[in-house]
């Protein structure tokens, strides 16, 4: 198949940047479609949902009757999802591709849902939402919902190696797509990933199956160099603290080496204490012996130790997040509450000490009177200096946090100090606030923009001259992504020293550097 003599004229009055570039990228893909599968790797803010978006015009200009599903392996996927639709609505792709089901409501009864999915045109759905749907439908109604569809399109698509690569299943949802390849449902993936890590791509093509024979990567499009600053911290407080309990993790992590596997490393096991072991752990089990994942619990008493040493792991692991990431109260309040003050009865004086700490911040209106005395986390105290630093030249910041908490204590204190135009986004805020806030930033009426990860969904950072990374991401991926998406702007990462962020931190370094030799051109 190839593009459309007339798919120019379809494009008439769209503003697509990177057209000559997208549009490659769609030749290249509709030449290759329906034979295989495909991984689309480039990097993040090349436009991979614009992309798709312009081969369902393609292919529906060539078939009328195509289908197509959009569907999304992240945490966020119904945003993200959403994102996709308004998207399609603000090209005009509804009144060209036809009807598009966003399957967001409620009420509706099974043959209902089974009229939409078969009246649909584009299935804008998350993966869980689409993969409980078919099964339900499947087995009530015996109708197959995926059974003439002529694309199915995997956004995020490095999400779904969390499972797979940490010893666990795939999860249900991908294993119910990929058993319907092999039964001979052979509807072409389009897998989309901007992924740095060979080994994760290379995870994909096999989970994608034989007939993946399509690899599209291109990851050398960044269009601006981004210079990135590694801000170190020393506080000899919290590298006490982080150290107490780094301690206390031995116990329960020789419990489980003991227990499941002695190769087990210490990574693996945060991992699974963060894969849901604990609730399997905890639920009832009247027959032994018994498997969890690939590991066999033999008897009553090993579940008990494992569900003792997984609880205390878990704790103090979320403990530490709690230190190097949230606020000085929302720590000590964890680790005193009535249900974990035991776990850390060892850490609570001296916590007690760190939480006392008190700085002064200069307000914004008077820098040379540090009047305002503030409870804050040490990377708190950092970031308003970078601000003030920055601000007072002219330049619009963005800060990100992974924490509410952490967020909503850096924007009062902003307030309190006199900074001028700033605005927060959390997952709380609404879709006007939202709306608003990044038109203003874009506009150049907001100086500083606090945002979370669900708050700063959609968040256009080529209009940030200053990104400030107040905490590392669990996923080094995600801050590949903003850094990418920042183009030309100055990034600061705050990182504690002496605790176990700079491990993080490391490897994110690493990452960098291996992107600026790819770039640099032979001699």
């Amino acid at each position: 198949m190839e593009l459309p003599s007339d798919f120019e004229k379809h494009l008439d009055g769209l503003e697509i940047e990177k057209r000559d570039y997208q549009l490659a990228a769609v030749k290249e893909i509709i030449e290759s479609y329906p034979e295989s599968s495909i991984l689309l790797n480039y990097p993040y803010g090349t436009g991979k949902t614009i992309i798709t978006l312009l081969i369902f015009l393609a292919i529906k200009n060539e078939n009328p009757s195509a289908k197509f599903v959009f569907t999304s392996a992240r945490e966020a996927a119904g945003l993200r999802c959403r994102q996709a639709l308004e998207m399609a609505k603000k090209f005009g792709f509804i009144e060209k591709i036809g009807y598009l089901y966003d399957p967001t409501g409620k009420g509706l009864s099974l043959r209902q849902k089974s009229k939409m999915y078969e009246a649909s045109t584009v299935i804008f759905s998350p993966i869980t939402a689409l993969m409980n749907d078919y099964i339900e439908i499947k087995s009530k109604l015996r109708i197959n919902i995926l059974e003439n569809i002529n694309m199915y399109v995997i956004d995020e698509a490095t999400d779904i190696l969390a499972r797979d690569m940490s010893g666990f299943r795939l999860s249900k949802y991908f294993d119910a797509i990929f058993k319907m390849r092999e039964k001979g449902i052979k509807f072409p993936i389009l897998v989309l990933t901007g992924t740095r890590d060979k080994q994760k791509a290379n995870a994909i093509i096999r989970l994608l199956g034989k007939d993946t024979t399509k690899f599209m990567q291109r990851l050398d499009l960044s269009p601006y160099e981004t210079i990135t600053k590694i801000q170190k911290i020393k506080r000899e407080d919290y590298i006490k603290i982080d150290q107490l309990i780094s301690t206390q993790l031995t116990i329960p992590i020789e419990t489980i080496q003991k227990n499941l596997d002695k190769n087990l490393s210490r990574l693996e096991i945060i991992k699974l204490s963060y894969g849901g072991i604990l609730d399997r752990l905890q639920s009832e089990h009247k027959e032994y012996p018994f498997k969890i994942s690939k590991y066999t619990i033999k008897d009553k008493e090993t579940k008990e130790e494992l569900t003792t040493a997984f609880l205390r792991l878990f704790k103090l692991t979320h403990s530490r997040l709690l230190l190097l990431e949230s606020t000085p109260g929302e720590f000590l309040k964890y680790i005193e509450s009535e249900e974990n003050k035991e776990f850390f009865k060892t850490i609570i004086e001296a916590s007690k000490e760190m939480i006392s700490y008190r700085v002064d911040l200069p307000r914004y209106d008077e820098p040379e009177e540090k009047t305002t005395r503030g409870l804050v986390q040490p990377k708190v105290s950092t970031a308003l200096d970078l601000i003030h630093e920055h601000l007072i030249r002219g330049a619009q910041i963005l800060l990100f946090t992974r924490y509410l908490a952490l967020g909503e204590q850096i924007y009062r204190l902003l307030q309190v100090l006199k900074y001028p135009d700033v605005k927060y986004l959390s997952g709380k805020s609404t879709e006007d606030m939202r709306r608003i806030a990044l038109k203003e930033f874009e506009e150049g009426n907001v100086n500083v923009l606090v945002f979370t990860p669900l708050g700063g969904r959609g968040l256009n950072l080529d209009a940030a001259d200053v990104v400030i990374h107040l905490d590392i991401t669990t996923n080094v991926d995600d801050m590949i992504q903003r850094r990418e998406r920042a183009r030309g702007c100055l990034e600061y990462v705050l990182v504690l020293e002496g605790t176990s962020e700079e491990k993080k931190v490391k490897e994110y370094e690493e990452l960098i550097n291996n992107e600026e030799k790819k770039e640099q051109p032979p001699e």
